[in-house]
């Protein structure tokens, strides 16, 4: 199937004039477009605000989504290429699931549609669950559990200086679901990826991508499990 685009200029005039109205409500023409808007409302129900105060807040929602989408798209036949177009993402966000989108944004953040990049919500979501796939939904799940909506910003909104690593991504959330490092040390793992990519191969490191992985995990004082218990 095709996967439709929206530039800038068509983006901001579909937004506004939801805005105006205040009705963000689907423009489908297309059957592709249909089924995948009702599989993914079948398994998502629309944002319920009172998630905020849980424990696993929005965070909990945001991955449900994500690998629901993950999974539909794929099975719509969505590829890298098209992933990578932000016109798809913003007219999925416009004219597929709009109120979706609403009902997690309530505000209507003009980013979390179409003016933004990393942050349109939708591709957030799926570049989340790509960027830390483990070869199955069921083992994806278990790593980005207690995943907050800071950890989405780390993860999609550093792809370094040539695009996403995705293998290196991929281990660093496996490593996380093993150390689990508090907030602020996963942050800091992050920027300091970021700062070193640039000057290092991880495959060339001592230990390969594990070392390189094991190595920013241990330089923001977050110890391997058998070593903390050592402490106690």
């Amino acid at each position: 199937m095709s996967f439709p685009t929206l530039n800038l200029k068509l983006s901001q005039r579909h937004f506004d004039e939801m805005v105006k109205v205040d009705a963000f409500l689907p423009h489908l023409s297309d059957l592709g477009m249909e089924e995948i808007r009702r599989q993914l409302l079948a398994v998502v129900s629309v944002y319920d605000p009172t998630a905020r105060s849980n424990l696993s807040g929005p965070g909990a929602y945001d991955m449900k989504v994500g690998l629901a989408l993950y999974r539909i798209l794929a099975e719509a036949g969505m590829d890298i290429r098209t992933a990578a177009d932000d016109g798809w993402w913003r007219f999925l966000s416009l004219r597929v699931l709009p109120d979706l989108v609403k009902s997690r944004w309530d505000s209507a953040p003009p980013v979390r549609y179409w003016k933004g990049r990393s942050r349109i919500w939708l591709r957030a979501m799926w570049w989340t669950v790509h960027l830390t796939w483990q070869g199955s939904e069921e083992n994806t799940r278990k790593v980005l559990e207690n995943v907050t909506t800071d950890t989405v910003v780390q993860l999609v909104e550093r792809p370094g200086k040539g695009g996403f690593r995705v293998d290196l991504t991929r281990l660093i959330f496996k490593m996380r679901q093993l150390r689990k490092p508090s907030q602020d040390q996963f942050r800091a793992i992050m920027k300091l990826n970021t700062a070193q990519i640039v000057l290092k191969e991880p495959l060339f490191c001592e230990g390969g991508l594990l070392g390189y992985v094991d190595a920013l995990f241990t330089d923001v004082g977050c110890m391997p499990i058998d070593q903390d218990s050592n402490h106690d």
